[in-house]
């Protein structure tokens, strides 16, 4: 994955850390549209990195590699954009509507 791509995701990520939130009917169903896209989002950051994930390196005793952390930064935005929207999802399914005078 791209330093450009990596920096968008953050950007995102810390855009829309929050989640989306709706505070009556109509507000709560555009607020799933938005939960729907952090969690499809987050989800389309962790496959990009991993489709494009370097191969494994094999030490020999010419050859030395250098360390591969376990997961990557793009895994861990991914992550967060999963977890918004998931917890987006739960506070809309629990929050009462709020009665507006029109």
């Amino acid at each position: 994955m791209g330093t450009s791509s990596r920096a968008i995701a953050a950007l995102m990520a810390c855009a829309l850390v929050t989640g989306c939130f709706g505070y009556n009917k109509s507000a709560k169903r555009w607020a799933y549209v938005g939960d729907t896209i952090l969690v499809l989002g987050g989800g389309g950051v962790i496959a990009g990195d991993l489709a494009t994930k370097d191969k494994a390196c094999m030490d020999t005793g010419t050859t030395k590699c250098e360390y591969q952390p376990p997961f990557s930064g793009a895994i861990v935005v991914g992550a967060v954009l999963v977890a918004a929207g998931l917890f987006g999802y739960v506070f809309n399914a629990t929050r009462d509507n709020v009665k507006t005078s029109r």
